[in-house]
């Protein structure tokens, strides 16, 4: 060994030394086993939530039939989507001979035209009385099932009105333009895909969908004249330009019939259906949830997709929608 390696070895020696044993290599492509484990573990819990949700899906637990003379309650909250889990506990009142009454509470502001023509077709045709209570608001479609009760309730601040239709898309166009994107499209016919999202709307096509839109109108024109004796058809269309209204002004135009809340809705009710009330007594009460199963409201909340406003296609409601 020469003097400089000597020297080197020295200067080397120290720093091994220090550094303590090397560490053993970890074979390329090894599986790092906690995070395995915690990656297994996790996809056991997701799978047991998934079966168990639908387990209890399967099963009723909707309140059981009353047990003594009471008034049905039946909550309608949020954007209506679906009418199925409405009439359903429309039906289960109707058969349930201790529900003497129906309350019908609605704190929604309309949604899809198809469900909220079910829901008022079921209310029309319940065969006990039915009072309407609305709550924050029940506007274009809300109002449009309320309007198949036997009396509307509103409070004074109740958000109501907003009688029309609408009928939205979104255009994504210009923005595969600018990402370089481009999209074909074969169609058996020249309005096969109206309302996509892929190509600016054409003027033909928008004097369509007016058609549509004016016809979905004068259906709701007609079911909430109906529904509303007091007004003329001509007043009813009058109000129908989309404007909102408070509870006591809806209540001045003939839109509503009384001024009060939950409270007092379940007591009208109550003596609409034959029950004798001392003063203040609030009356036996079967309360039904008109929104979907718990598992399937759970899924809406994680869905990260676009909101329904903004997916491509159309979407007809009758809605109040101040975004757009």
């Amino acid at each position: 060994m020469t003097p400089e390696d000597w020297q080197a070895y020295q200067n080397q020696a120290p720093r091994e030394a220090a550094a303590g044993p090397a560490r053993p290599l970890r074979p390329r492509g090894a599986m790092n086993w906690p995070m395995a484990v915690l990656l297994l573990g996790l996809a056991a819990i997701g799978g047991c939530v998934y079966t168990c949700g639908y387990l209890v899906d399967s099963l009723d637990f909707q309140p059981a039939r009353a047990s003594e003379p009471s008034v049905g309650v039946l909550v309608l909250e949020e954007e209506i989507v679906g009418s199925l889990w409405v009439t359903e506990a429309l039906d289960r009142f109707q058969d349930d001979d201790n529900i003497k009454a129906v309350v019908l509470r609605i704190n929604s502001p309309g949604g899809a035209v198809a469900p909220c023509q079910e829901i008022h077709r079921a209310v029309k045709a319940l065969k006990k009385p039915v009072v309407v209570s609305m709550g924050s608001v029940a506007a274009s479609g809300g109002l449009y099932v309320a309007a198949g009760g036997d009396v509307i309730m509103a409070n004074p601040g109740t958000v109501t009105g907003s009688i029309g239709v609408i009928l939205q898309s979104v255009e994504i166009a210009e923005a595969m333009t600018k990402v370089g994107l481009k999209s074909q499209t074969i169609k058996s016919g020249p309005f096969k895909d109206i309302g996509s999202a892929f190509r600016e709307m054409r003027p033909e096509e928008k004097d369509l969908l007016q058609t549509v839109v004016e016809e979905v109108y004068e259906q709701f024109l007609a079911d909430l004249a109906s529904g509303r004796p007091k007004l003329k058809p001509e007043e009813v269309r009058r109000l129908a330009d989309g404007r909102i209204f408070s509870g006591a002004e809806a209540q001045r135009l003939g839109l509503v019939d009384e001024l009060g809340g939950f409270e007092e809705a379940a007591r009208l009710a109550a003596t609409m259906g034959g029950f004798k009330l001392n003063p203040g007594e609030r009356p036996k009460l079967n309360i039904r949830d008109g929104r979907p199963g718990w598992w399937d409201m759970l899924r809406g909340r994680l869905d990260l997709s676009l909101p329904q406003g903004l997916k491509p296609g159309l979407s007809l409601k009758y809605i109040y929608s101040p975004g757009g």
